[in-house]
């Protein structure tokens, strides 16, 4: 049997290529949609997927030992998918249980269509939903 000589990458460099990776690919797709549909239907048509896998990463809240239902308990979870899974560097400026503001200061996919930004704003609304539909 053949064998294949691999080496293996540091977890960190591995994690920064998957989203380097990922990244290229999901700007690749928002900038088809948009360039055929226009910025308004692509988002449409990205909305109820990425309200899906909204709701899937809602549901990790209680798994990962989040119980509170308010804005800091949703800012939290989101903060740590932003923080370790695509690595966006930014803190919290404002928190309250009825709303947490945060700033920004650096992103992997900022140089991305502003429309893969604005697509997450469907995938908050599936993880708000299940962690507090109202």
């Amino acid at each position: 049997m053949a064998k294949l000589e691999i080496p293996q990458l540091p977890v960190e460099m591995a994690h920064q290529q998957a989203v380097t990776t990922l990244g290229g690919f999901y700007a690749l797709a928002i900038r088809a949609l948009v360039d055929k549909f226009g910025s308004k239907e692509a988002l449409k048509i990205l909305y109820s997927g990425l309200k899906e896998n909204g709701k899937e990463a809602g549901a990790m809240a209680e798994m990962l030992g989040f119980t509170s239902k308010d804005a800091i308990a949703i800012a939290s979870l989101m903060h740590l998918f932003e923080k370790q899974v695509l690595l966006i560097k930014g803190e919290p400026t404002k928190v309250s249980p009825n709303r947490v503001v945060k700033e920004m200061t650096e992103c992997p996919f900022q140089s991305l269509a502003p429309e893969a930004c604005l697509s997450f704003q469907s995938l908050c609304e599936g993880i708000c939903e299940v962690i507090n539909p109202n």
